[in-house]
C-alpha cells in the first residue's frame, strides 16, 4: 500500500509541473522501493497491572492429632558419701577432777550433740598416755606440759597424737606448799632452802620418817612424780626430806583437808585452778625461776613454769571424727569455768554412786547453768545438746 501512495504522488508531481512551465520531457527514473512484508518475531516488554481475581479451590484437610502423654522415667544417679558409723569413743579418765570435770562436759556434748556413744577408762598419767599413743584412748583432756614434755615429744615425732586445743587456763602447780597459819607463825620459812633447818624441817616430821621432814607429793602414775623427785636431789633436799606418794588424787586431797580442818602442818604438793586451792589459803615455798633451770625444765631445779595444757587426740581420730577437731580447738576452760564446776561436784557429789556418775551430772549442771560453751558448737550440734538438756530432771 505504501508503494501505490508513493506512485500516485510522482504522477501528480508530473502533471503540476507540465501544466506550470514549458513542456520538457525529462526522463525520470523511478526508483520503487517495494517493501515486503516479513514477519518479524517482535519481544516487546510492556508493564502492565492488572488486576486478577484468582479463585483457587483449596482443599480443607482436618488433620486429628492424638495427645499423647509421654511418661519419661530418668534414673537419677547422685553420688551420696556413705554415712560414717560413729564408734565408741574413750576417753582417758585421769585421776584428778579437773579432768574428770573436764570430761563430764565434753563427753554430754559428744554424746547428745555429735551422736558418738562414749565411755573412759580410768587410771594416772603415764599408762592412760601410754593408751592415748596405741589408740586405746581416744581423748586427753589434759596433757600437762612441761611435765610430759619427753613422752609428748616422741609420740609427737612418732605420728601417734595430736594437739586440739587448749585445757585448763591460768594454771599452776608446786611441788612446795604450807597452809598459809605455818607460814604466818613461821615467817622465817621462806625459800625450800629453808626446810635444811632443824626447826622448820621438824615441823613436817612423822614418828616413822626417820627425822626428814615428809612431803606429800605426786602419786607414782603422774608425770609430775619424776619432777618432784628431781627437784629434792637439785635443791639437796634428799638428805632433809621423804617424798610420800599419796595413793590417789582423792587421798592427797582428804590429807590436804584433814590438815587444814585441825591447822596441822603439812608439805605437799598441788594444783591450781582448783576448789581446794581456791577454798584454803596456800603459800607456795620460793624457788628459782624456770629461766634459771635448762630448757626452764623443773626437774633440774627449779619452779614449774606456768603449764601448757592440752586436749589431745589419736590421730585416728582425722578419720574417725574429723568434726570434733573444730570443736575442741574452740573449746575453752577458763579458771573461772573450772571453780564453778569444780565447786558444785565438791558440794553435790555425795549425792551418787559412784564418782563417773558424780562428774557426769556436774557436765549436765554446767551445760545447763552457763552459756559459755555454747560459742564452742555450730547452731545445729547447739540445738541437739540443748533438747537433751531440756528431758534431764
Amino acid at each position: 500500500m505504501k508503494a501505490s501512495l508513493l506512485v500516485m504522488l510522482v504522477l501528480m508531481f508530473s502533471v503540476i509541473a507540465a501544466a506550470c512551465g514549458d513542456t520538457k520531457i525529462e526522463t525520470v527514473d523511478v526508483i520503487r522501493e517495494i517493501t515486503k512484508e516479513v514477519p518479524v518475531e517482535v519481544i516487546k516488554e510492556v508493564e502492565k497491572i492488572v488486576e486478577v481475581e484468582k479463585i483457587v479451590e483449596v482443599e480443607k484437610i482436618v488433620e486429628t492429632v492424638r495427645e499423647v502423654e509421654k511418661i519419661v522415667e530418668v534414673e537419677k544417679i547422685v553420688e551420696v558419701m556413705a554415712q560414717r558409723d560413729k564408734r565408741e569413743l574413750v576417753f582417758a579418765g585421769l585421776n584428778w577432777d579437773s579432768a574428770l570435770v573436764q570430761n563430764g562436759v565434753a563427753r554430754y556434748i559428744v554424746e547428745h550433740g555429735y551422736g558418738y556413744p562414749t565411755t573412759q577408762i580410768e587410771g594416772g598419767t603415764i599408762p592412760l598416755f601410754q593408751g592415748l599413743r596405741k589408740g586405746d584412748i581416744d581423748i586427753t583432756m589434759e596433757i600437762w606440759l612441761p611435765n610430759q614434755n619427753a613422752a609428748w615429744n616422741e609420740a609427737i615425732k612418732d605420728g601417734q597424737v595430736f594437739s586440739v586445743g587448749r585445757s585448763l587456763e591460768d594454771n599452776w602447780q608446786s611441788t612446795f606448799i604450807i597452809p598459809g597459819y605455818i607460814a604466818d607463825a613461821n615467817p622465817g620459812l621462806v625459800s625450800v632452802q629453808d626446810l635444811k633447818k632443824d626447826e622448820y624441817k621438824s615441823l613436817f616430821t612423822e614418828p616413822d620418817s626417820g627425822g626428814k621432814a615428809v612431803l606429800i607429793g605426786c602419786i607414782a602414775s603422774w608425770s609430775c612424780r619424776a619432777v618432784n623427785e628431781g627437784q629434792i636431789v637439785a635443791y639437796g633436799l634428799s638428805d632433809h626430806i621423804e617424798l610420800r606418794d599419796p595413793g590417789t588424787a582423792g587421798s592427797l586431797a582428804a590429807a590436804i583437808e584433814g590438815a587444814f580442818k585441825k591447822e596441822e602442818a603439812l608439805l605437799f604438793y598441788y594444783w591450781g585452778p582448783t576448789k581446794l586451792a581456791f577454798d584454803h589459803d596456800f603459800r607456795r615455798l620460793e624457788q628459782p625461776d624456770p629461766s634459771t633451770c635448762a630448757n626452764n625444765d623443773p626437774v633440774n631445779g627449779c619452779e614449774f613454769p606456768a603449764a601448757n595444757i592440752l586436749i589431745a587426740m589419736n590421730t585416728d581420730l582425722y578419720a574417725d571424727a574429723p568434726e570434733l577437731i573444730a570443736f575442741f580447738k574452740n573449746w575453752d576452760w577458763s579458771a573461772g569455768n573450772q571453780l564453778a564446776a569444780d565447786g558444785w561436784y565438791g558440794d553435790n557429789k555425795d549425792d551418787y554412786d559412784s564418782s563417773e556418775e558424780a562428774y557426769s551430772a556436774t557436765g549436765v549442771w554446767y551445760l545447763k547453768n552457763n552459756d559459755a560453751w555454747k560459742t564452742w558448737v555450730p547452731a545445729d550440734i547447739l540445738a541437739n545438746v540443748e533438747a537433751a538438756l531440756a528431758n534431764e530432771s
